[in-house]
């Protein structure tokens, strides 16, 4: 099985394509080249028919939007003019029409990220084929723990038994790799640290 696939080569060649139940984390310092990454890759796996669940905790949903839809501007048509309204509505109503799904909980735990998925697969058990966290950091416990590290940790697991019981995959980012000091339930990481290409460069195939 190769794997779902978001377009963005350097992504791509890291994480050799999103497979059902498997977790995967892609690291990036800086927090806004980190959410333009976001952007683009939900945007990215969107368009390719991959209905997406964003649960976004450093930008809250109208500005995640705004992001993605400038993303798909440029996807579709770089060289329109932006403030060419018709062309503007008609774009909105294609976006509109993507499957993505944007949660900005600000207390985002396992037992939210449960509780939306129920929500959003009442009606359609295969809404959802691909979760996407912004920030595991930020994520919150369901219970008690003494360190930022343990609460990683814990959190990871919970992603990992996710993208089992939902036979997706899952995907977070993170700002520094060295967080992520227990790699136990990782199938793949790639850090852009490590790339040569600059994310400025990142292209769609």
């Amino acid at each position: 099985m190769k794997g779902l696939e978001t377009g963005i080569e350097q992504i791509d060649r890291g994480l050799r394509g999103l497979k059902d139940g498997k977790l995967y984390c892609i690291c990036s310092p800086a927090e806004e080249e980190r959410t333009n990454l976001i952007a683009q890759t939900v945007m990215g796996l969107a368009t390719r028919d991959n209905s997406v669940l964003l649960f976004s905790l450093e930008k809250d949903r109208r500005t995640m939007f705004q992001m993605l839809f400038d993303i798909y501007w440029q996807m579709c048509d770089a060289d329109a003019q932006f403030d060419d309204i018709e062309r503007r509505h008609l774009m909105l109503y294609k976006m509109g029409k993507l499957p993505i799904w944007i949660e900005d909980i600000s207390e985002l735990s396992y037992a939210s990220i449960q509780a939306t998925i129920q929500r959003i697969c009442l009606l359609n058990k295969h809404a959802i084929e691909v979760i996407v966290v912004d920030n595991l950091t930020l994520m919150k416990t369901d219970f008690a723990v003494s360190s930022l590290e343990y609460a990683i940790m814990a959190n990871m697991y919970l992603l990992k038994m996710t993208a089992k019981k939902q036979k997706i995959p899952v995907l977070f980012f993170c700002k520094d790799d060295n967080i992520i000091a227990n790699d136990t339930y990782l199938d793949k990481f790639v850090s852009f640290k490590m790339l040569k290409e600059p994310i400025k460069n990142l292209k769609f195939c």
